[in-house]
């Protein structure tokens, strides 16, 4: 366990629509997202943006051309709860982010296993030759608020940032305010992740909070 470690993989924007993303990204950044692809199984669909080195923001929405009903369980990141509906109801939002776990073979099995860590049902998915887990919680919901990532372990030789052409956005800062910032902050540690720009702060409700240099100057997403 002592060589796993988790850093920032991607932020996590969700819109009504992904054509309502893509505009959000050209208005808000200034730039084009693009790649991304299809979620079987979850009737979701994405587009991406490559930020700084291995991390990306990821803009997904329910994919109206897959039976979005139906889904065969609940879909991440909240997008079926009444929360997440509401606070995209008049556009994108920054609504949660993810996680790399790197180290060893299981090491996304072993760190779902923290004590108090929600996103404990861990499936595997693939598209082309992209192949990864992700850690989900059991009813789709976002952990903590938004707050502590969702994980992710890249089964590939090839992360997807390396086939995105340079954006010209980078992230600054991801800011993670919260009631009790040293229970996150506990959290976090038990979960191994180390990374500078996210920063545990207090905040009387949970608050995500994401600072990015963009064409269009800088631009804060909460």
């Amino acid at each position: 366990m002592n060589t796993i470690a988790t850093e920032l993989d991607h932020i996590v924007i969700a819109a009504r629509t992904l054509d309502e993303g893509r505009a959000w990204a050209r208005k808000t950044l200034g730039v084009e997202a693009i790649g991304g692809g299809k979620h079987d199984g979850l009737a979701t669909h994405n587009t991406l943006l490559k930020l700084d080195g291995k991390s990306y923001l990821e803009i997904i929405a329910i994919d109206p051309d897959a039976h979005a009903a139906a889904p065969n369980f609940p879909r991440w990141f909240g997008l079926d709860s009444d929360e997440v509906c509401e606070l995209i109801a008049h556009g994108p939002r920054l609504v949660a982010w993810v996680a790399r776990c790197e180290g060893a073979p299981d090491a996304i099995d072993q760190l779902t296993k923290t004590p108090d860590y929600s996103a404990n049902v861990v499936r595997s998915a693939s598209r082309a030759d992209f192949r990864w887990r992700f850690a989900f919680t059991p009813d789709g919901a976002r952990i903590a608020g938004g707050l502590l990532p969702h994980l992710i372990q890249w089964d590939c030789e090839v992360h997807p940032c390396y086939r995105l052409p340079e954006s010209g956005v980078s992230l600054t800062a991801l800011m993670l305010g919260a009631p009790e910032p040293e229970r996150l902050a506990g959290m976090l540690e038990a979960l191994r992740f180390a990374d500078a720009q996210a920063q545990v702060g207090h905040s009387a409700a949970p608050n995500l909070v994401a600072t990015l240099r963009t064409p269009n100057g800088c631009v804060v997403l909460d």
